[in-house]
């Protein structure tokens, strides 16, 4: 079956999409865009076939609700053993959404759940129609529809992309029918689309080395129908295949061997302000000055830092989001943990910009300090010593849990919230780590290590002796924790509802998937309620 995502824009919206504008809400409404429009979009992109790029931002721009801190982000992240949110007396209560999301006892009004389905819906509504306006332009004219399609290609990718979500979340994916009928595509159905969707796009998206950055090319299409194939078995709810596993290592092996990418020699780096220049970046939110869009980047930043953790005055930081202690203790390479957390690894913390902003990088632990050197108090004039420990989720101090500051903040942002802090949604790391994975889960450890150790040697962590599912996991976990990866690891391990850790016990299967929201159900009628909720 032909399918297209289950939204439309009004064509005075479609208007606003030709000229740039980055602030849509979808509708459902008729398929006319008027002649007078089409028109002058054709004679536009006749003029100069880069105005296409105008109509494609849109679906670009709807990736950014994978930054707030109540939203995609929070699904991925604050469901899992990498983050928690813990009430501190007042602060962070917000009517029990966080202690639900972590402890998996969300419901189809949970408000953040709600927020995740609503940002797909608006990325996917864009995607489709960039891609309905660029085909209805072309017309029947077969030359312009050859210089549209690239075009078109970035504006599938993206359709996909946000279709892979709706899968991995929630298990339906909202579609029109050939018809432009409201439809819905199961979760097997859905893996399908997206696959053909993703295939026939590759020939046709431009090499890494020849695509403008911040695009998406050729290998972040192979990538993700790698992630895609990696985790096939899950959605189909079936044992993994080796034909499965096969796609796995030969997409990761079209991305390794193009020559475009590499392990980079300085992690946090990749983290920093000004960070274009990665090696590892496959699908990026941009923020530059350039594109202006630094609004809710330093989230990442101002969610965890205690309320004194300023750098000296630019922040206002927010005291919420920190490490369970399970996480953290994970990195500790002797296992012993009355000395501490003990690791060689350069992801594990970094002190670049402490003499300048009394901040370490990665996990941050022990005494605080202002930035002129002096000790940092709590709110009740206590020493501020950051503790890996949480005693209660509901009851806890305010230096209570590991903080974790990936992303360097941005202290020449023009407003608290900005940063220019590029981040990455796919990068190279999770190729080799995909890679490794599919290569031990068909029985060959030896090569699956030998991956594995030449990552860790890039990071400067010691050589694993043996590899098992549970090194994999973690491994995941060291290259890519708070990146929004983590939830669908812990799925694929068996691990998410099984999993215990701090805050939460063994949930039910039933939390493997998001409840549909209960205005999702009520819009929509062929949806139906997922399993259990």
């Amino acid at each position: 079956m032909k399918t297209k995502i289950v939204q439309r824009i009004s064509s005075v919206v479609l208007m606003v999409i030709i000229v740039g504008c980055t602030d849509l809400s979808p509708e459902l409404v008729s398929e006319t865009t008027g002649d007078e429009l089409l028109n002058d979009a054709r004679a536009r992109i006749l003029n100069d076939i880069t105005e296409a790029e105008g109509i494609i931002q849109p679906a670009y721009d709807g990736l950014y609700q994978f930054l707030g801190e109540r939203n995609i982000y929070a699904l991925t992240e604050g469901s899992t053993d990498e983050m928690v949110t813990p009430t501190r007396g007042t602060d962070w209560g917000d009517n029990g959404i966080w202690l639900a999301l972590h402890q998996h006892k969300w419901t189809p009004d949970h408000f953040i759940v709600q927020n995740g389905w609503d940002d797909l819906r608006t990325g996917s509504a864009r995607a489709y129609e960039a891609i309905d306006l660029l085909e209805k332009i072309a017309g029947d004219d077969q030359a312009l529809l050859f210089e549209l399609e690239p075009f078109i290609a970035e504006a599938r990718f993206l359709r996909a992309y946000y279709s892979w979500h709706f899968i991995d979340l929630f298990g339906q994916t909202p579609v029109l029918d050939e018809n432009l009928e409201e439809d819905l595509l199961q979760r097997g159905q859905a893996v399908e689309f997206v696959i053909n969707e993703l295939e026939e796009i590759v020939p046709i998206l431009p090499d890494a080395s020849s695509s403008t950055y911040g695009k998406v090319n050729r290998q972040t299409a192979q990538a993700l129908l790698a992630k895609v194939y990696l985790n096939k078995h899950i959605y189909e709810d079936r044992e993994v295949e080796n034909s499965d596993l096969d796609k796995v290592i030969g997409f990761c092996d079209e991305v390794i061997t193009s020559g475009n990418f590499q392990l980079a020699s300085d992690y946090f780096a990749m983290f920093d302000q000004h960070n274009e220049s990665s090696t590892e970046t496959l699908l990026v939110l941009q923020n530059s000055g350039d594109f202006q869009r630094g609004f809710q980047a330093q989230t990442r930043a101002l969610m965890t830092l205690h309320y004194y953790m300023n750098a000296g005055g630019v922040l206002e930081p927010w005291n919420g989001m920190c490490s369970t202690e399970d996480f953290f203790n994970k990195w500790d390479a002797d296992k012993n943990l009355t000395n501490g957390v003990a690791t060689s690894d350069s992801r594990f913390t970094d002190d670049r910009y402490f003499p300048t902003l009394a901040l370490n990088l990665g996990f941050i632990t022990g005494q605080q300090y202002k930035v002129n050197g002096d000790p940092l108090t709590d709110r009740k004039g206590n020493p501020l010593i950051i503790t890996a420990e949480i005693e209660s989720i509901t009851q806890a101090k305010e230096y209570e849990g590991a903080r974790v500051l990936k992303w360097a903040p941005d202290t020449d942002a023009a407003y608290q919230s900005w940063a220019d802090n590029d981040i990455a949604l796919l990068r190279y790391a999770d190729v080799v780590l995909m890679k490794a994975e599919a290569m031990w889960r068909k029985g060959n450890s030896g090569g699956a290590m030998s991956i594995l150790n030449n990552l860790r040697s890039v990071r400067g962590a010691a050589n694993l002796t043996e590899v098992s599912a549970q090194t994999i996991l973690d491994e995941r976990g060291f290259e890519l924790y708070w990146e929004g990866y983590r939830r669908t690891d812990l799925v694929r391990f068996g691990q998410f509802t099984q999993g215990t850790w701090f805050g939460k016990e063994v949930s039910a299967e039933t939390y493997n998937l998001y409840s549909i929201p209960s205005v999702a159900l009520s819009a929509f009628r062929k949806l139906k309620q997922n399993p259990g909720y």
